[in-house]
């Protein structure tokens, strides 16, 4: 599948008659066309990280919290919490994402105890230990990647319900806020509303919602940070 700029992200989601499992791998298995790969973490997340340490912040200096980043890609975001001393696991469907997340990770420095990555299923348990749950999970364009149609933002709710931890964060850059509602996706458009339609009757309890001083393009000005807390 070569890349065609006339021919949209959207255009070919429709075109793939909903598998579109297959459709994510195929396009990071060509690796021609990944246009929601901005080479980098959002500086929304950067700068709520170094605003907000107590996030990541053990209670006691022998605890080390875990991070979980569903839809890694190339493992930009669980580097990031790496880098701040989480132990971090990243996810992808694709094997060529986590082929290249793991190139790229050998290139940052970090020490690998810090970070790994696995290829799987985020609605299943092939990938994850019996009963793993984690302190932070990380969502900005896992969500908007899931067709609202088949009911998955509801499953997505009740997993994140499931790998945060008691008393964990879930931090979601929320995005695309600027799309109609009406438009097509991925990425499927979301508002506040349908996060705390999803989260709080799951017992999240939003936290913090933040305006980010910086964003990566494909939000600019509109993009919003939440924090939920599963009580």
């Amino acid at each position: 599948m070569s890349e065609d700029p006339a021919i949209t992200l959207q255009d070919r989601f429709a075109a793939a008659k909903n598998d579109h499992a297959s459709l994510w791998k195929s396009l990071w298995d060509d690796g021609t066309y990944i246009p929601w790969d901005r080479g980098q973490s959002s500086p929304s997340l950067v700068d709520l990280l170094n605003d907000y340490p107590s996030l990541i912040t053990p209670s006691s200096p022998s605890q080390q919290l875990t991070a979980f980043v569903p839809g890694c890609g190339r493992g930009y975001d669980v580097l990031l919490f790496a880098s701040h001393g989480l132990k971090a696991l990243g996810l992808d469907l694709s094997e060529s994402a986590i082929i290249a997340a793991k190139q790229n990770a050998e290139k940052s420095g970090l020490n690998s105890q810090l970070y790994g990555f696995v290829d799987g299923d985020f609605f299943g348990d092939a990938w994850r230990s019996e009963g793993e749950r984690f302190d932070v999970v990380y969502d900005y364009t896992f969500l908007c990647a899931l067709d609202p149609s088949q009911g998955l933002r509801e499953k997505w709710a009740d997993r994140m319900r499931e790998l945060v931890r008691d008393g964990g964060v879930l931090i979601c850059l929320e995005f695309p806020l600027y799309k109609g509602l009406e438009m097509p996706g991925p990425p499927w458009p979301l508002r506040e509303e349908i996060y705390k339609g999803l989260l709080e009757e799951r017992g999240f309890v939003r936290e913090m919602y933040v305006k980010p001083r910086r964003y990566l393009e494909s939000g600019e000005g509109s993009d919003m940070v939440s924090v939920w807390r599963l009580k």
